[in-house]
């Protein structure tokens, strides 16, 4: 089995419901990454969550790794709605970074207790193991995991997954304004998304246009436009773009998607409740 791809949700900032949102998704971004052997790894936990895990439901109990970009509420608020935390059968680690309003345990554990949930973390009968992300990578079974600072108001970062077994790879990018990159960012994610080759599929924010750049600066988020320059400039083919606006309705996606395959071929929009190949 190759390296696969499941998403929860991509939607940005806040959920969406109606008919109106039903091809791309009304959930806010959870990813799941299932490495050839098995491994199991969730990017981020906004209300994809859920979805994700119905998935993991299906697949029976084990080990789950949670992975975080940053601690921003429509990346977490998943958490709260998790039934496979309620059963001694499942254990997840939270890995996350360090940032300077919190770490990964202190982000978990507020929001998983009173006045913001009835249930404690402590009173949940899955095991749960707090990491930092530390620099360097880590090793999830056949899965290595390296981390860039992105800019993002508060702190953010990208990653890159390798499946050292079948050859694999992708990058994760949400919530990253590119235009406001220091020389230290642009350095680390172009490494991250050449090195050791280029990835098999990029993942990143592509919350709005460039027409409507000023309207969103300093929102922490980045142009469609940007993310195909980046793939064009790293030998990156295939590019899936998501962190939908709330606004961006499927008729509004549709007609955007239509624009970027006209610059990139290989380029689409995310959509909640597809599985994807990571192939070689």
């Amino acid at each position: 089995m190759s390296m696969r791809l499941f998403i929860g949700g991509m939607r940005g900032s806040r959920p969406c419901v109606g008919a109106a949102f039903e091809e791309f998704g009304g959930d806010t971004t959870s990813l799941l990454v299932l490495g050839s052997g098995g491994e199991r790894l969730v990017l981020d936990a906004g209300t994809g969550m859920h979805a994700v895990a119905g998935q993991l439901a299906e697949m029976g109990p084990g080990e789950v790794t949670i992975l975080f970009s940053h601690y921003h509420l429509d990346h977490m608020i998943g958490l709260t709605m998790n039934p496979l935390f309620y059963r001694p059968d499942w254990a997840f680690s939270f890995v996350g970074p360090d940032l300077a309003d919190g770490s990964v345990r202190e982000a978990v554990t507020r929001l998983l207790e009173s006045p913001y949930w009835p249930v404690s973390w402590e009173q949940m009968a899955a095991q749960f193991e707090f990491t930092e992300l530390a620099p360097g990578e880590i090793q999830l079974g056949a899965l290595r995991v390296r981390a860039c600072p992105v800019p993002h108001p508060g702190g953010c970062r990208a990653f890159r997954v390798d499946d050292t077994a079948d050859g694999s790879s992708l990058v994760f990018a949400t919530d990253m304004e590119w235009q406001k990159r220091a020389d230290a960012h642009e350095k680390g994610f172009l490494a991250l998304c050449r090195v050791p080759r280029p990835a098999d599929l990029l993942i990143i924010d592509a919350h709005f246009g460039r027409a409507d750049e000023d309207a969103f600066a300093d929102w922490g988020h980045t142009c469609w436009e940007d993310g195909l320059a980046i793939a064009a400039s790293t030998g990156i083919e295939r590019v899936l773009l998501g962190h939908h606006a709330p606004e961006a309705d499927d008729e509004v996606l549709r007609a955007r998607e239509r624009q970027m395959k006209q610059h990139m071929p290989g380029a689409a929009l995310a959509r909640a409740g597809q599985w994807l190949e990571i192939n070689s």
